[in-house]
């Protein structure tokens, strides 16, 4: 699944939507993040239908069953922007961290939203990602953003054959830990 992300391209992000951010380089869920809809804007990772009496607090939905659960028959579409996000290999009996990345570029990813929240889609992981963790985001390129988002269902981009993959140290584990060092690449 997808637990944990970044978006530090503060430059990147600034010329590509006219926001100024604060990087961050250890998002978690309920933290509020930068989605993009017709614009962009602030939203809390965490979903929960609206009918729901006690928050569900979901952060990922299942591309494979998205339009099948009860739970997301409301949900509007976004895509969740970021420049990397992190899964983590169980190893024996640990689990270590990978932080995945397109040569650290901005790119964007699925998303549902609705007044309460929002959540990622995941799809089965393929190519590289597939080593460390079976549940993968669903990347978009620019022209599949906009599709997702007038509705079309694209869970099988080819941007995922793109993804670099690389371990980090456990000191991303904690999500009070914001900084660089989330990032290091370590052998």
């Amino acid at each position: 699944m997808c637990g944990r992300f970044s978006l530090k391209n503060k430059n990147e992000f600034k010329k590509k939507y006219g926001v100024d951010i604060t990087p961050n380089y250890n998002i978690s869920p309920t933290s509020p993040v930068q989605v993009f809809t017709d614009k962009v804007s602030l939203l809390r990772w965490s979903y929960s239908p609206k009918w729901a009496k006690k928050s569900m607090n979901l952060h990922n939905a299942r591309s494979e069953t998205l339009f099948e659960k009860p739970s997301f028959s409301d949900i509007k579409r976004c895509v969740f922007i970021i420049d990397g996000w992190y899964e983590w290999k169980r190893e024996n009996i640990k689990k270590i961290p990978y932080y995945h990345h397109l040569n650290n570029n901005l790119f964007n990813i699925a998303g549902i939203y609705n007044d309460i929240g929002c959540a990622i889609i995941t799809r089965s992981a393929i190519g590289k990602a597939k080593t460390i963790h079976h549940r993968q985001p669903v990347l978009l390129t620019d022209d599949e953003t906009q599709a997702w988002l007038n509705g079309g269902n694209l869970f099988d981009s080819k941007l995922s054959e793109r993804v670099e993959i690389y371990k980090v140290s456990s000191y991303v584990n904690s999500p009070r830990n914001n900084g660089s060092k989330c990032i290091e690449r370590i052998n």
